[in-house]
């Protein structure tokens, strides 16, 4: 049985692209994955026997990184952290937007030649604004904070950002709402990632949209879809299967990796990693350490080892350094055990 979709078909796999159906597939929905048995009756959440695991590693190798292990220029030297992260075994750090501020030209040089003195690489300045926050101020500064942060990666070489489509509640971009998964919110989240992209014109900085189950981008075809409709090759993804997770596909990791990988391709700047559980009555997840949850980690580390250009993956949402150092450890077995190179 054939478990992933076309770029053709997410184009036209029902009316609306921004929400998971939540039972069985029996009328046209948004996006589900295929369904498995029993139809008329059995919400398909339960996997297929004959999901297709293609193991064969790429040659790619993947830079590991860590949130916990991130760059600041607010507090301390540059420098210093740059030779702490690689220290600590990372190969790549990104920066959290309240955290970095504009440099000096010297500044820039020194930071710069750190980075290349222990082949660190730098490669996103993460942005946690709400977009489309319902307060017209606060979406403003969320709109100057964008610009500010495209401004900050240029100086600093830095290839993309890490951004969110926003919520329609009073929060971060993670606040859930009933009114996320309309498409006038739709169109609300395509128009200000729009304007962002106008405003910096010419930038080469691109925008890396990140899924979150709780708004309205949250499912790979609204991965395509929004890249269509923003219509600039600036659109691409930050990966993170993990935020696509619910009910019903959370034990299906298998196929939801496959189709974001078949629907996505070179356009997915880097990933995350980390791990879900569901064992409760109800249908809550709750975050797991790496290899404790239900992540098909084998499938999802030999697709990053297929694409074209090594892709960083960044462990986050742990607790302490002995949950970073398992989940590392894991990460690295498991890249091992299917062939795929993790960068030293």
């Amino acid at each position: 049985m054939k478990t992933t979709l076309s770029r053709r078909k997410a184009m036209t796999a029902g009316a609306s692209m921004t929400a998971l159906t939540l039972g069985a597939s029996t009328t046209s929905n948004a996006w589900s994955l295929p369904d498995v048995e029993g139809t008329d009756y059995l919400n398909q959440w339960s996997p297929p026997d004959n999901v297709k695991r293609d193991l064969t590693p790429g040659p790619t190798p993947i830079r590991l990184s860590c949130v916990a292990k991130g760059l600041s220029n607010r507090k301390g030297n540059p420098a210093d952290l740059v030779k702490g992260i690689r220290d600590a075994g990372y190969t790549a750090a990104e920066a959290f937007h309240s955290g970095w501020k504009k440099m000096t030209d010297s500044e820039t040089r020194e930071l710069k030649a750190a980075l290349k003195e222990h082949d660190l690489w730098f490669y996103n300045i993460h942005i946690w604004d709400n977009i489309i926050h319902p307060d017209p101020v606060l979406r403003r500064k969320c709109h100057d904070e964008y610009l500010r942060i495209i401004e900050c990666a240029e100086q600093a070489g830095v290839g993309f950002i890490l951004v969110h489509t926003g919520s329609r509640g009073n929060g971060k971009p993670s606040a859930a709402h009933p009114q996320n998964w309309t498409e006038e919110t739709w169109k609300m989240s395509v128009d200000a990632l729009k304007k962002v992209i106008a405003d910096t014109s010419g930038s080469k900085v691109n925008l890396a949209v990140e899924a979150i189950n709780s708004n309205n981008f949250n499912n790979p075809p609204a991965h395509v879809r929004l890249r269509k409709d923003v219509g600039d090759d600036r659109l691409k993804y930050t990966l993170d299967p993990t935020n696509m997770m619910y009910a019903g596909n959370v034990f299906r990791s298998t196929e939801l990796i496959n189709s974001c990988f078949e629907l996505m391709g070179e356009d997915i700047m880097y990933a995350h990693a980390k791990d879900v559980k569901f064992s409760g009555m109800l249908p809550g997840l709750s975050w797991a350490i790496p290899g404790e949850g239900e992540m098909d980690y084998e499938v999802y580390l030999t697709h990053l080892s297929r694409l074209k250009y090594t892709r960083p993956l960044m462990l986050e949402f742990l607790r302490g350094e002995d949950q970073y150092k398992q989940a590392k450890e894991f990460v690295e077995k498991t890249a091992e055990k299917t062939g795929v190179k993790i960068y030293r």
